[in-house]
């Protein structure tokens, strides 16, 4: 839960911010919520316990097949920061699905500068759950509190320490789960001319390296216009249906 209520619109402006991209752009992204879907369809067919499920970085249930999570299982629980209100709505009114306000992070606030990397928060619905999915969430964990630590003076020498510490323990936290994992997250991001040409590349995951396996897809994000005139970008984006535990 968010104690700071400036991070905490600093969140919901965020998940405001990824629901208008998907309205200016719902051709684009339709191959990459379908890959989505179908890969957390695949996770639910090979979980042999379906008592609950958690969805992490749940958002606006965009590239959540939530009609087939609740028929598979019993309990469907809705991890996120900033619920929007349609969702927080929807929940009230739908049985057997449930909300839970948490940030993943560890950090519960605003970040202070030299602060150590907190662990990921102790859940029992995420713990308990026989699947867990990840979803579209782990390149994103670092964005609102690096945000807030540059405002604040640290270096991107040191912002960017902190923020690959927070997905390294965001991974190293969801192989340690009982339960079976699903993890979604892009791998890279790539900038494209207005003829498609490749531009430059960013690592969204700060030098992790991902295990072996999974399945990857494009995500055409932010099509030419949408951020600048002159460039494009897309995410190269990984899905696993069972992380390898580790």
């Amino acid at each position: 839960m968010i104690s700071d209520p400036d991070i905490l619109a600093a969140y919901h402006a965020e998940g405001r911010g990824i629901l208008y991209r998907y309205r200016r752009h719902r051709g684009a992204w339709r191959p990459h919520l379908e890959a989505t879907k179908q890969l957390i369809l695949q996770a639910m067919a090979a979980c042999p316990d379906r008592r609950s499920v958690a969805v992490l970085g749940s958002g606006a249930l965009l590239d959540v097949p939530l009609q087939a999570l609740r028929a598979a299982f019993g309990r469907v629980v809705l991890v996120d920061v900033a619920h929007p209100w349609r969702v927080r709505l929807r929940a009230a009114l739908t049985p057997r699905l449930s909300l839970l306000d948490a940030d993943l992070t560890g950090i519960g606030g605003r970040p202070s500068p030299g602060m150590a990397v907190p662990a990921p928060p102790d859940l029992p619905a995420v713990r308990s759950a026989d699947l867990v999915i990840s979803l579209n969430l782990m390149s994103q964990l670092a964005y609102v509190p690096v945000s807030r630590l540059e405002e604040l003076g640290q270096t991107e020498e040191q912002t960017d320490a902190f923020a690959a510490g927070l997905v390294r323990a965001h991974l190293d936290w969801l192989r340690r789960l009982p339960g079976r994992v699903c993890l979604v997250t892009d791998v890279t991001r790539i900038v494209l001319d207005p003829q498609g040409g490749v531009i430059g590349e960013i690592d969204p995951l700060y030098g992790l390296s991902l295990p072996e396996g999974g399945t990857e897809w494009n995500w055409d994000i932010a099509p030419l216009g949408e951020m600048a005139p002159d460039y494009a970008v897309r995410h190269r984006v990984r899905g696993y249906s069972g992380l390898p535990k580790g």
